[in-house]
């Protein structure tokens, strides 16, 4: 097991409660001091506005004659449908959980499949291919660390060299299910593999349910401080959910997007996720990609040793026409530090792109930048721009949350030292 991971997570857990403990009046216990409409630079919502930021509203459906989705906690069975763990352990169906994944996906079934996950460390890729459907991956261990899926995968790696990493035992072949996913990469005519096939854990599953594990991009401080996506966890499937899932990485570690069968980003694909009880680690754009997600009591925590120089939190390729894309709620958002990391910023892959987020009734400790919480745009270079509007002549504000002029990047009611305008700080 990587001990340096697992103790980094401890001791950022450990400090958090010895800080609070150790505080006759903790920041994150102060009333909020954010007040709409902000600054251009730190944009606030009124409570009004803020009604719109729900999860009900991030899990509507872009088909008006469609339903929304209504998650409702993860349930386990009594008995799985598969067991992963050493050979000779009781119960245990496959030593590979790759194997166990393709052993679901080729009963060819509508019921969702359930495989439980015995405690240890599985090395390698883990590739959850498109299917009739679900499934549920979930640790049997006490904590979300003693079930851990890892490799270290560097997006700048050639074609030829990701192919020797990832499939050294011919685990992907033709006539298995994920075989399409990994052909799709093998077979890439460029100098590197790019983002796309950097994940460690990649799902196309609609319905995947991941509970009570740890999933670990490991490339780490070992890389210079250039450019170097290392996905822990990339999902295009719909109505996914992640509950206490640890997710550590360095650059792109939750990457959620909408590709198909081709890996090509779709304009008209849909993808939405909850994350609840959860932890995600990295330095730059710890989360990004199209996706609408939702973040419930969920710890956020810039990690910079690699760069030094910058971190974000968030990095949404939302579409324009697209109102919902992050979601931030009862969550903490920590940065090691003084003042370099960022809550986010959008990446402006082409002009059909204005990412949007909105961290809410959470707490933002010191270690981020509050002149400037938010960043330019990681791609167009856009600087950030905040909607500040107009106020009418009852003192309501007035403004487009969506007006393309501007970031739709929000905050509301948030506390912590990171929380407050670099004038309140000061005082």
């Amino acid at each position: 097991m990587n001990t340096f991971s697992v103790s980094r997570l401890t001791l950022a857990l450990v400090l958090g409660a010895t800080l609070t403990a150790c505080s006759s009046t903790p920041a994150d216990q102060q009333p909020s001091s954010q007040a709409a409409p902000g600054t251009t630079a730190r944009p606030i919502l009124s409570a009004g506005e803020a009604k719109n930021f729900v999860a009900d509203n991030y899990f509507l459906s872009l088909n008006p004659n469609a339903a929304p989705w209504k998650p409702s906690a993860i349930a386990l069975p009594a008995q799985p449908d598969f067991v992963v763990g050493p050979a000779g352990s009781a119960g245990v169906t496959h030593t590979s959980l790759q194997a166990a994944v393709d052993a679901a996906i080729t009963r060819h079934t509508s019921k969702r499949q359930y495989i439980a996950i015995m405690p240890g460390e599985y090395e390698g890729t883990v590739y959850v291919p498109i299917a009739s459907g679900s499934l549920t991956l979930y640790g049997t261990g006490d904590k979300a660390i003693d079930v851990k899926i890892s490799a270290a995968i560097d997006s700048e790696i050639d074609p030829v060299s990701w192919r020797r990493l990832v499939n050294p035992s011919g685990k992907y072949m033709p006539g298995k299910p994920a075989w399409y996913m990994f052909d799709k990469c093998q077979s890439k005519r460029a100098a590197t593999v790019g983002v796309m096939c950097s994940a460690v854990f990649w799902s196309q599953n609609n319905g995947l349910q991941l509970q009570n594990l740890t999933i670990e991009n490991n490339l780490g401080d070992s890389v210079d401080a250039g450019t170097h996506q290392a996905v822990a966890l990339r999902s295009d499937g719909d109505q996914v959910q992640m509950n206490n899932v640890n997710i550590l990485g360095r650059q792109n570690t939750f990457f959620v997007t909408n590709s198909g069968v081709q890996n090509v980003l779709q304009n008209d694909r849909q993808t939405r996720t909850l994350v609840t009880n959860s932890y995600i680690e990295g330095d730059v754009d710890l989360v990004s990609g199209r996706g609408s997600v939702v973040f419930d009591n969920t710890d956020f925590r810039i990690v910079n040793s690699r760069t030094q120089q910058e971190g974000y939190v968030f990095a949404p390729a939302t579409l324009s026409n697209v109102y919902y894309g992050f979601l931030a709620t009862n969550s903490r958002f920590t940065a090691a530090g003084d003042g370099v990391a960022q809550l986010g910023r959008s990446l402006d892959a082409d002009s059909n792109v204005n990412g949007q987020v909105v961290i809410r009734d959470s707490v933002i400790n010191q270690g981020f930048n509050m002149a400037q919480p938010w960043a330019d745009a990681a791609i167009s270079k856009r600087p950030f721009s905040g909607n500040t509007g107009t106020q009418d002549e009852k003192g309501e504000i007035q403004r487009n949350l969506n007006d393309t002029q501007f970031n739709r990047m929000w905050e509301f009611n948030n506390r912590g030292v990171g929380s407050q305008v670099a004038a309140q700080a000061k005082q």
